[in-house]
């Protein structure tokens, strides 16, 4: 952690955690960029011990509001590819260095993004969009998922463009999101616990800056409420367009 609090710090800190709280109750790609700010102020493992207890605190935020509206179906067929997301990216760290691997993401990310702009104009107006049922396609997304969680702390935008393309509700959207990244962060936990990144220090920080986490949760639900299905699901692409070109840019 810093040696000193300066405002300077702090203020760049809680941007990203408000941001973090606002993604669990609203749009969960919106907290993707959250990640490589915290990485560059606080450094990359410890911004990975300060991160994921406040996610956890979040996630229970976004499980008492959508809960009930998660898809356990749509879960359990992402487990297989996120699972050799994992393995692949375990692989690929040892062949290739973060940057080159953060910027094959993105660009995987950015032809997914293209591809159902693309779809989504090509279809009738009237015409209703079918959910993907290629079983090809689904173990791809989970892969994905899987590498974006592990290499960029940029799982969801994955998980967005999976739940976008099965055509599912805003409710079921968030509440699926929120049951996936729940059980993703608590699987984290004994990892970075036992890699050290959680410390005494990381957890005091994440107490004073909980309360953050708290407001960014309600600006969340207040701007959730006045969305509608259209407006979600391009402000989603869109913000996936974005993650996908800071991967690419920065690595």
């Amino acid at each position: 952690m810093p040696a000193t609090w300066t405002w300077v710090i702090v203020g760049l800190v809680a941007v990203p955690v408000l941001l973090y709280g606002f993604s669990k109750t609203a749009m969960p790609v919106a907290g993707v960029l959250a990640g490589p700010v915290l990485a560059v102020v606080l450094g990359p493992t410890v911004a990975t011990g300060f991160m994921v207890p406040l996610l956890i605190l979040g996630d229970l935020f976004g499980l008492f509001y959508f809960r009930q509206h998660g898809d356990w179906r749509l879960i359990r067929r992402l487990v297989p590819g996120v699972l050799l997301g994992f393995l692949l990216t375990a692989v690929l760290f040892k062949l290739l260095d973060t940057h080159t691997l953060g910027r094959i993401i993105g660009l995987l990310i950015l032809a997914s993004v293209a591809l159902e702009v693309w779809r989504q104009r090509t279809e009738s107006i009237d015409d209703e969009l079918e959910p993907m049922t290629n079983k090809a396609a689904i173990v791809f997304f989970g892969t994905l998922a899987g590498m974006t969680t592990m290499a960029a702390n940029a799982g969801g935008t994955a998980m967005t463009l999976y739940l976008v393309k099965m055509r599912v509700s805003m409710l079921a959207f968030m509440g699926t999101a929120t049951w996936f990244f729940f059980i993703i962060n608590l699987l984290k936990v004994p990892i970075i616990g036992g890699l050290g990144f959680i410390t005494r220090e990381t957890l005091m920080a994440d107490l004073f800056f909980a309360p953050l986490i708290v407001i960014g949760a309600f600006i969340g639900i207040f701007t959730f409420r006045r969305m509608n299905e259209r407006l979600f699901v391009s402000i989603a692409l869109s913000l996936s367009t974005v993650a996908a070109l800071w991967l690419i840019i920065h690595g």
